[in-house]
């Protein structure tokens, strides 16, 4: 079966039914990926959909021209990485026979033809005749240059190495080498002699490779027409290499070229010169495995005759750029001799051989070596009829095993107990325990466990019992229980190793335990801050976090305590608090986030994990207004600086600080510049939960702004601020000294800021668990660890802070209603916060006359515009729409409230349908460059009415939030509709009433203005209303439920 993941491009991995696994690595690639999948390499050329002509499936991909004028001649690509040459001229179209493209007669009696190889691809120009070599056109022919990525250059060896950017070889090239046709193409030859090749000159400059044929080797008369000039160029990135030495060349470098007639192995004597071939394999994989065996196979595709003597295959020390006849690396061992022959014309066959290689093959398994290498030549290299050709594709066959990974996270009761040897040994309160280790095989095969438990610490101890677990999974973890009667009281030591059927593990574990079975008496419970007794003491209140302490109550060796809280009469405690020590006591803090009546349960747990009955503590949580408790501060900066809440503390001004802009609230402190505000005494102790809010508008980014901080002594205790990258956050320092400490813990929203735009802001400090929480628009938005509390004694800054000593960082904007808490503010209370509404536009339209309606809200005018008219409908006075389309439409434009539709936002509106058939109408929305951000309309598909939110400015999807009551034509009736965004939420009222929520909604902010009697869809206006609206009112917030039941009778 083969193992997929282990397959690459040059190798498969096959898994044997004993166990091993079967590794063939071949020298030239054998597949490549397409889609997800693994495909043969086929190298055969095809004209591609875009007109351009490459392989069909190659490892390095190739572009040819299709022909013309301009066009590329050959692109090898890969990794993103492009290497190509050009035509210095129009090229003709290709004739395709395979991997060759033929370009005829690029010069008169010249054809140029490009074959791609397994890694890249060759060129030649082909001189068919000695006319065609007087061409003066040969003398220098210029090959330009494509390039990306990468930069080719000439190497000191006379040869082309392409690098990218940090000076790696990509891709390797030739262009010194041209030869003629000397080669005998028949049944008994198969090679050129000694005088065929020729070296030329060659340069490369940064817009091409110049070559430079020798113009006496192409007018000799001894020269056997066609002759080849060859620029190639092949990828370096493989791991794999060869090279042919021969005799009659004997400085020449071949390293992994396959132009000509170097694209295949050789070995033997022919013609008069020697050919000897080296190739190597990656043998990375085989690292540390257990080798079975291993074999080379070579595949003859060519032999001299049927009875020569054999090919012998040598183990060699490398193979690389510098190996030539002259250089050639150092012999190992000889491994076997290769004697098939495969004669066309004689004696043919598949020329498939093989000869063992496990000595090298396990050496580099051991050794840790990079490739391993080897040498084909004939055993007699004097005779002609020893002489071999073989394919560029010899496999190394490897079957190998691993040994088993040591197993490893060993524990016991599914991990919860750890591994301990010694006097920290774990007690455990079952006899039957369960074992475990996860275990693992490289070979990711099937594995078995072998366990033993021996009662007594390791050292002195007798093997009571063992078992075995068959076919665990590689990777996952294997768990055995020790069955009852094995284990009675006392010390008892564990270990086991894996096995994957031919390989073992080593023993890992000693892993002592101790059986303790008794269960701890129950704890004692205490707080100062929610004292036990349920209603009878009534104390604290929603967000006022309390602290708890848990003593043992005389159980000595009790180390825990699980604690929960509820407003059941019953629970199973699962919160775990350390004991100070065993016998000891634990403290745990807990924040209300309901008001009434709760019971808090506790119960200790031993050094075994025995656990004592429960204890239940009624406690009664104060009720109150849940965003007055604990408010030590409410500055609402409407005109003044007084604090509406008990503590009197009113805000100074400085640098010119004034309270006169327009806020969200009403009005607001422009700051900036060097104005701030600030109060003269600290607000709130920051060693302690705290909470603190506002309104804030960022006109500018760039510094740490803050919002609202607390002084220390060097730093602020907080900062609620905006970052110098445009995010809200709110920080706290470890230490009030120059810097802040060594812990900066900055909660920082993921999304920006939006600049201009009015922002609610809540910062938390949760001391009971140790957190900072921040929340953006009522929205919870990230929370950080913090524990290094200080209580920061000075001054509540508004728009400033401290930092070294210095007032700092003043904030860009204006900041509105800041409130702070000495307390927790739940999620539900800072939602409530941001959410609070604001009536921004209100429009009667009632006993209206001409062309306009009045807001009473701005006294700005809206426009009644096409065939929108005043009427009196069902006996109220309203604006009347006809719902037609195109020259017909008519609606009521008014300007655009002040509010944003990507934040909480409330809409209402008196409606009456004139039919509930045909169509859309829309009521009330905002008009959209292409899409309205919401409609409030009938819907005929839904038979209701409907608040429609469509998903953006340019996507099409929309979500309907419908009202449950059944739609009736000729009837007024009240729609209110409300998007709260801290919930992502919409609710719909009819006249008044709840009638339907609608979950998972998402609003963005349209830039147009109020439209009423219409709205627009893809750049259109649509759902003309056919009826009659009034009383049009829109709220930036959420209106709550009983001030919504209140607007059908308000208006």
């Amino acid at each position: 079966m083969a193992v997929v993941e282990e397959t690459t491009e040059t190798a498969e991995v096959v898994a044997n039914p004993d166990g091993t696994l079967t590794r063939r690595e071949s020298l030239e690639p054998q597949r490549v990926r397409r889609e997800g999948k693994w495909v043969p390499i086929d190298l055969s050329l095809e004209v591609r959909a875009d007109g351009s002509v490459g392989p069909k499936a190659a490892a390095v991909d190739v572009r040819l021209s299709r022909g013309g004028a301009g066009d590329r001649l050959a692109v090898a690509v890969r990794d993103g990485k492009e290497i190509g040459i050009g035509w210095d001229g129009a090229l003709p179209a290709p004739r395709l026979s395979g991997a060759v493209a033929t370009y005829p007669e690029v010069l008169p009696g010249v054809d140029l033809t490009v074959r791609v190889t397994g890694k890249g691809f060759s060129q030649l120009l082909v001189v068919k005749n000695r006319e065609a070599a007087a061409d003066s056109r040969l003398k220098e022919i210029s090959f330009p240059h494509h390039t990306r990525g990468v930069t080719p250059r000439a190497t000191a060896e006379g040869k082309i190495e392409v690098v990218d950017e940090q000076g790696a070889v990509v891709f390797g090239g030739d262009a010194s080498r041209m030869w003629d046709s000397s080669v005998r193409v028949a049944a008994t030859s198969a090679s050129r002699s000694a005088s065929s090749l020729s070296t030329m000159g060659f340069e490369v400059t940064p817009e091409a490779t110049v070559v430079r044929p020798d113009p006496g080797y192409l007018t000799a008369q001894e020269r056997v027409f066609p002759v080849m000039i060859d620029p190639e160029y092949w990828w370096a990135g493989t791991k794999l290499n060869h090279a042919v030495v021969q005799s009659a060349w004997p400085d020449e470098h071949n390293f992994n070229k396959t132009s000509g007639d170097l694209g295949d192995l050789k070995a033997g004597y022919q013609n008069g010169y020697i050919s000897r071939s080296y190739f190597d394999f990656t043998v990375a994989a085989m690292h540390g495995k257990v080798i079975h065996r291993a074999k080379v196979r070579p595949r003859v595709v060519h032999s001299w005759g049927c009875a020569g003597g054999p090919t012998e295959l040598w183990h060699a020390w490398g193979v690389g750029w510098d190996t030539t006849w002259n250089h050639q690396p150092a012999l190992g061992a000889k491994q076997g001799d290769i004697g098939k022959a495969n004669n066309a014309a004689y004696c043919p066959s598949d020329g498939a051989a093989e000869v063992p290689v496990d000595g090298p093959v396990r050496a580099a398994a051991a050794e840790g070596w990079a490739t391993v290498t080897f040498m084909l030549r004939a055993k007699n290299e004097a005779r002609q009829e020893d002489w071999r050709k073989f394919a560029l594709d010899p496999v190394l066959e490897v079957v190998y095993n691993s040994y088993p990974s040591l197993p490893a996270e060993l524990g016991m009761e599914g991990g919860l107990i750890p591994c301990v040897t010694g006097g920290t040994r774990p007690f455990v309160a079952t006899p039957t325990p369960r074992l475990r280790g996860k275990v693992s095989d490289p070979d990711n095969g099937m594995l078995s466990v072998r366990y033993a438990l021996h009662r007594g610490p390791v050292g002195d101890s007798q093997l009571v019992w063992n078992a075995t677990q068959d076919n665990v999974p590689s990777g996952s973890f294997s768990e055995v229980t020790v069955p009852s009667g094995v284990i009675v009281d006392g010390v008892y030591n564990w270990s086991l190793y894996a096995n994957d059927g031919g390989q073992s593990s080593r023993w890992v574990g000693n892993c002592e335990f101790e059986i303790d079975r008794v269960a701890p008496g129950v704890p004692a419970i205490t707080s100062t801050d929610y004292p036990g007794g349920g209603q009878q003491t009534p104390a604290g209140g929603v967000g006022q976090t309390g602290t708890f302490t848990v003593s043992a109550n005389g159980t000595a060796d009790a180390v825990a305590f699980l604690w929960s809280v509820t407003d059941q009469q019953n629970d199973d405690p699962q919160t775990r608090i350390a004991a100070d020590a065993p016998g000891g006591s634990g403290v745990f803090r807990w924040t209300p986030t309901a008001s009434g009546a709760l019971n808090v349960f506790v119960r200790s747990v031993d050094r075994a994990g025995n656990r004592s009955p429960i204890v239940r503590y009624p406690v009664y949580v104060n009720a109150g207004d849940p965003l007055t408790g604990s408010l030590n501060g409410h500055w609402k900066l409407d005109g003044n600086l007084v604090d509406s809440s008990t503590g009197g503390r009113t805000l100074v001004a400085e640098g010119g600080a004034t309270t006169t802009a327009t806020g969200y609230l009403g009005q607001a402190a422009p700051v900036g510049n060097g104005k701030y505000l600030h109060t003269n005494t600290s607000v709130l102790d920051t060693a302690t939960s705290y909470s603190v809010s506002a309104w804030a508008r960022l006109d500018q980014t760039g510094n740490w702004a803050g919002v609202v901080t607390q002084d220390g002594s060097r730093n602020s205790g907080f900062q609620l601020q905006a970052t110098p990258d445009g995010k809200w956050a709110i920080v706290m320092f470890s230490r009030d000294q120059d810097g802040g400490g060594p812990v900066h813990a900055r909660a920082i929203s993921p999304e920006n800021a939006q600049i201009g735009a009015w922002t609610h802001l809540t910062g938390v400090y949760d001391h009971g668990v140790g957190e900072l929480r921040l929340y953006v628009n009522g929205a919870f938005a990230v929370k950080v660890t913090y524990t290094s509390t200080w209580s920061a004694s000075g001054p509540l800054q508004v728009g400033a802070s401290q930092w070294a000593g210095n007032r700092i960082e003043t904030f860009p904007g204006a900041i509105d209603d800041v409130r702070a808490y000495q307390r927790v503010l739940v999620p539900s209370e800072a939602a409530a916060l941001a959410n609070e509404s604001v009536l921004r536009a209100h429009y009667p339209l009632s006993k209206g006359s001409g062309t306009t309606a009045t807001d009473l809200v701005t006294n700005s005018n809206a426009t009644l515009a096409g065939t929108a008219t005043w009427a009196q409908v069902g006996g109220e006075d309203a604006v009347k729409f006809t719902g037609q389309l195109g020259a017909g439409y008519g609606a009521v434009d008014a300007p655009r409230p002040t509010l944003r539709t990507d934040r909480s936002y409330t809409v209402s509106a008196f409606v009456r349908l004139d039919t509930t058939e045909y169509a859309a109408y829309a009521a009330v929305s905002l008009r959209g460059t292409r899409n309205s951000p919401f409609m409030l309309e009938y819907r005929p598909e839904l038979k209701k009415w409907s608040l429609q939110v469509s998903h953006s400015e340019t996507q099409d999807g929309v979500w309907w939030a419908p009202a449950s009551d059944v739609v009736e034509s000729g009837r007024w009736v009240h729609l209110t509709a409300v998007y709260d965004h801290a919930r992502r939420e919409v609710r719909m009222y009819v006249d008044g009433a709840f009638a339907g929520l609608t979950a998972g909604v998402t609003g963005w902010n349209g830039a147009g203005e109020l439209m009423i009697g219409g709205g627009v869809w893809r750049g259109q206006a649509v759902d003309p209303f056919l009826g009659a609206v009034r009383g049009v009112r829109v709220y930036s917030g959420a209106l709550p439920d009983e001030l919504i039941g209140q607007l059908p009778v308000q208006n």
